[in-house]
């Protein structure tokens, strides 16, 4: 087979890890069917893989993002497609390819436009998350196969979307390379790279409503307040929701925390480890998540872990974190004046936290996928413009 990749969104942590680490596992056990693999021009030397059977493509031409990058996937990325004589397609991200003269699958990275208007969002990113469902709905609707990365995710599908189960397979993200507990000279190199010494606490999430960190933020200026706490709180990460992220900046200014929280920005994944290896603590506040790349992250690096008892994060550390309600700032608090006052606690959770992420193997993610890539030979190369029948989408 020669089967086309699209991976024009690995943009961002979320895409960029997983084709980072997909497409290695993918390399090492079929030298047979041949790839076709677009990439954006930033990232290629990167993923790019020296293997005969890999062919790369670099978006130079296609839009780096946005609404003229999805018009050229739709309109010019089928011809491509048709002269390169692929026969399955696979994007990496929820929009199938409704042109494509060949089958499809679609990887399901991303949940939020299902809850548009469940959380804050500026009102300059509502028109793209109502873009963003509509096409995933359409896309679900005419894939002939269907990648989730949680069983939280499919059964999500299934349930509120009507989405046949017999079309979705699950594929777990596993961790990435050198996310491991720190070494002894890591703290130093901390310093070095992002000019930060321990203690602190630790928040990945993304800066937007689902994301949660108000309610985090609250959480932590009561600390503050109450004398309990001092440990400065550290974020990385590209804001996405200006205007929610202002509305955290005048929290902390109001309760004079300003100068306890540091917001570092983007931080590139290769530093990443030091960064969660030597927190004190890892909080994962977000609400709405697929998977939750980072939270495996913290796992693997052996920092105690506090996160939102929700699915799928609850499914991915089971006993190896500290639950709180993600809607409730005294509960947040709580939880985390529990783990910071317990060194033993801390241990147990860095320990446990360690054994559960190497339950995760990106070899069983790539294995899951390529079986359903090769499901999709049986089907005619017209056979992606028909549709399955799929029931009108419920609220959720």
């Amino acid at each position: 087979m020669r089967i086309a990749i699209l991976g024009y969104t690995a943009t961002s942590y979320g895409s960029y890890t997983y084709l980072k680490n997909f497409l290695p596992h993918l390399a090492q056990f079929d030298r047979d069917n041949t790839y076709e693999v677009f990439l954006p021009a930033g990232q290629a030397g990167d993923l790019a893989i020296k293997q005969s059977n890999f062919h790369w493509h670099v978006g130079r031409v296609a839009p780096r993002s946005g609404w003229l990058r999805v018009l050229w996937e739709q309109l010019v990325l089928p011809w491509i497609l048709w002269f390169k004589h692929v026969d399955a397609v696979y994007t990496t991200h929820n929009v199938a390819i409704f042109l494509s003269p060949v089958p499809s699958l679609i990887l399901v990275q991303n949940v939020e436009p299902f809850f548009t208007g469940k959380f804050p969002s500026a009102p300059r990113l509502r028109p793209r998350l109502l873009l963003l469902r509509l096409l995933s709905h359409l896309s679900l609707h005419r894939s002939l196969r269907i990648i989730a990365i949680s069983d939280w995710e499919r059964e999500f599908l299934v349930e509120h979307l009507r989405v046949p189960s017999d079309k979705i397979a699950v594929a777990c993200p596993g961790v990435t390379a050198g996310f491991r507990p720190p070494a002894r000279e890591s703290a130093s190199l901390l310093r070095e790279y992002l000019a930060l010494t321990p203690p602190y606490m630790l928040c990945v999430t993304r800066l937007a409503g689902y994301g949660n960190l108000l309610r985090l933020v609250k959480a932590y200026t009561l600390l503050v307040k109450q004398n309990k706490t001092s440990i400065p709180l550290v974020i990385p990460g590209e804001v996405w929701d200006e205007r929610y992220v202002g509305t955290i900046r005048q929290v902390l200014e109001q309760e004079r925390c300003a100068d306890l929280v540091r917001f570092l920005g983007y931080v590139p994944h290769r530093d990443m480890p030091l960064l969660i290896g030597n927190a004190t603590c890892f909080v994962f506040p977000s609400l709405l998540e697929a998977f939750g790349h980072a939270l495996l992250e913290a796992l693997a690096c052996g920092a105690p872990v506090l996160c939102c008892q929700r699915r799928p994060m609850s499914d991915i550390c089971r006993d190896a974190a500290v639950y709180f309600d993600g809607e409730d700032p005294a509960d947040i608090a709580a939880k985390l004046l529990t783990v910071l006052a317990d060194p033993a606690l801390r241990e147990r959770l860095a320990r446990k936290g360690v054994m559960r992420a190497a339950e995760f193997s990106w070899d069983t993610g790539a294995t899951t996928v390529h079986k359903a890539l090769t499901e999709l030979s049986r089907f005619p190369r017209s056979s992606n413009r028909k549709h399955d029948t799929i029931s009108s989408e419920r609220s959720v």
